[in-house]
């Protein structure tokens, strides 16, 4: 054999080898694209996408301690504790019949270590809400409190109804700067405060001289309570007015306000009315006012006031003075000194609150 056939059997060998090599061996897969978490400035901060979607979604809550003193006149002080635990989760999206939006909150509730389910004890909830556009559902405080910015500014705010943890359904209109909402109620207490298999209506005289329905016995069980309101901005000022009919006991609240945000000073001034003490949206046969005053004295220290009167010579101050120490850690100290039939006999409060936000 000579050095040609040599090399050249030698060279086919190396190939058979190293094709059967190449048939054994592992090719590694292109690694999947990975999605990160997308930014959504569509809605505000906050927001981002949940991935492969359209969707924004926002987490936020907070986690509260208090201190509570109250004193009527003649009787003894009452001291609490109350801590609270909220998360709460928002969903949005665009639509061609506009945005299309949900939101939910979990809360829970302890006051003074009492046993869950006791009367004044822990306590769990849920609100909720979701829509579309202007179109809305859910179980919340009820649309016209919210649509009027709640009271006056203090945490207390002032006693400017009872609607509060309602079903409802509204719309609201938005133009320019202008808006305007109306609403249906779920006027229902605990499954009932109407008598569904009477035949004879219950009817009682208030006291403007005019019969009604007795609430909590009568009602019907088809209709809802009503609410309606309109507002507009007009650069650091906004005005509006609201209307809501407890249909219960046929009774009408009205509500009018200015607020205006100058700078580091703000105000609110509102006015409500009532034609019965049982009507829901606001419980006083007659006129009360609330004026709320704020100023922000420092980058971190905001104090405020609130004065209610009634026409029945009942009154209530309260004021406060809120430090916001670090980016979603505030302290809270609120006092109040009240009297009058719809305050109690000479009622002093203070609270104490140490809250972390998210």
């Amino acid at each position: 054999m000579n050095i040609k056939s040599l090399l050249l059997g030698s060279a086919a060998a190396l190939a058979v080898v190293s094709g059967a090599q190449a048939a054994d061996a592992v090719v590694a897969a292109e690694p999947e694209p990975m999605e990160y978490v997308r930014v959504c400035d569509a809605y505000g901060t906050g927001f981002f996408y949940i991935p492969g979607t359209e969707t924004c979604l926002k987490v936020g809550g907070l986690l509260r301690f208090e201190k509570n003193y109250a004193k009527a006149d003649n009787s003894a002080a009452a001291y609490e504790w109350h801590t609270r635990a909220r998360i709460q989760i928002e969903a949005k999206n665009d639509s061609e019949w506009g945005t299309v939006y949900s939101w939910i909150r979990l809360q829970g509730d302890s006051y003074n270590n009492t046993a869950d389910g006791a009367a004044g004890g822990n306590q769990t909830r849920w609100w909720y809400y979701f829509g579309i556009g202007g179109l809305e559902f859910g179980r919340f405080d009820a649309p016209g409190t919210r649509f009027q910015g709640y009271g006056g500014r203090t945490d207390w705010g002032g006693y400017y109804g009872n609607d509060h943890d309602q079903q409802y359904v509204s719309y609201t209109f938005n133009y320019d700067n202008f808006s305007a909402f109306v609403a249906i109620e779920n006027d229902l207490y605990n499954g009932g405060n109407y008598a569904p298999n009477s035949q004879v209506d219950l009817y009682e005289i208030n006291s403007k001289g005019k019969t009604v329905a007795v609430y909590g016995v009568n009602g019907r069980e088809y209709m809802p309570n009503v609410s309606a309101g309109v507002k507009g901005a007009f650069g650091d000022y906004e005005v509006g007015a609201f209307v809501g009919y407890d249909e219960s006991i046929e009774s009408f609240n009205v509500r009018k306000w200015v607020r205006g945000d100058i700078g580091m000073f703000g105000f609110t001034l509102m006015g409500l009315y009532s034609d019965d003490a049982r009507n829901e949206y606001f419980n006083y046969d007659g006129f009360s006012g609330i004026l709320g005053l704020s100023a922000k004295v420092t980058d971190t220290v905001t104090v405020a006031k609130d004065i209610q009167w009634w026409d029945d010579d009942s009154w209530r101050v309260i004021g406060n003075v809120n430090w916001e120490v670090a980016s979603g850690f505030s302290v809270l100290l609120e006092a109040s000194y009240g009297d009058g039939k719809q305050v109690g006999d000479k009622v002093k409060t203070g609270m104490l609150r140490f809250q972390r936000s998210f």
